[in-house]
């Protein structure tokens, strides 16, 4: 029995790192792209370590030949002709003989939900995090959203984050749906006209910068925030802010409740029974 083999077309947000993979098995597809890419995490491509919010489309298809036995309607085969688009749109229209289109067998379809105000946006269920220096609430808050099979991109880990986030917000997270930002206590910060006594622990100013930008930018009912809970009172928060929700980050995990309402009330299709077991 002939095993089928598997192939790749990736464009790529850069040009020069688009391209094909012929002929790789199906254990290799789902081990070095189709899981990594579903979990929003890196993943290598044609000899490159490559970002999955950067891609642009992706197609899988299957054939018992190997690829260079594929032939176009112009008898060219598909490893040889240059015009990747006129490929591409063959292999879509079912006009190349004995290869077979499987992207959603192994790729989570973007799906194209509608948000609050009416419009529709589409996505890969991306949800982006801001976190300071408390690892606990960030691995807690990207295994839940993990759980519930959306993508958590952690705006601190991403490539290039030495950009400033104005700069690159609209083409690397223009699908994003909702923003969770943790609020942590990470700083020590006292006035000057006091003694360090009087120190209060502040989250970090670039977190509270990126909070307000996304407020503008998203708009308030797009921005959960999560704080951590002072027992003695030396964490001083603000989210006294008019119309947007925060939630205390317990031990209770009373937060899980405020993160799928604000998921629902965006348009995410999610299971809630995933992260309240």
């Amino acid at each position: 029995m002939q095993t089928p083999k598997y192939h790749i077309y990736l464009a790529y947000a850069e040009a020069d790192k688009s391209g094909f993979r012929f002929n790789i098995t199906q254990e290799e597809l789902q081990r070095t792209f189709a899981e990594p890419i579903n979990e929003g995490k890196q993943f290598w491509f044609l000899g490159r370590l490559l970002n999955p919010m950067k891609i642009a489309k992706v197609l899988i298809f299957w054939s018992y030949e190997e690829a260079n036995m594929l032939d176009l309607p112009s008898n060219e085969s598909i490893v040889v002709e240059k015009d990747k688009k006129y490929v591409v749109e063959s292999i879509e229209r079912g006009k190349v003989k004995g290869a077979y289109l499987c992207t959603d067998k192994f790729l989570a379809k973007p799906q194209t939900v509608a948000a609050p105000t009416g419009a529709t946006f589409s996505g890969k269920r991306r949800v982006l995090i801001v976190s300071g220096t408390d690892d606990a609430m960030k691995q807690k808050l990207t295994k839940a959203l993990g759980k519930l099979l959306l993508v958590p991109v952690v705006l601190c880990e991403e490539p290039g984050h030495g950009r400033k986030i104005v700069e690159r917000f609209t083409a690397a997270y223009a699908d994003v749906g909702l923003a969770v930002v943790l609020l942590s206590p990470d700083d020590y910060v006292y006035a000057k006209s006091e003694q360090p006594t009087k120190r209060k622990l502040k989250p970090r100013q670039d977190v509270v910068f990126e909070l307000g930008y996304l407020l503008g930018k998203l708009g308030k009912e797009k921005v959960l925030v999560l704080y951590r809970e002072s027992e003695k009172g030396e964490f001083e928060v603000n989210t006294d802010f008019e119309g947007v929700t925060s939630a205390p980050f317990d031990r209770l995990d009373s937060w899980k409740l405020a993160l799928l309402r604000g998921l629902l009330g965006n348009g995410y299709q999610v299971e809630g029974d995933r992260i309240l077991k």
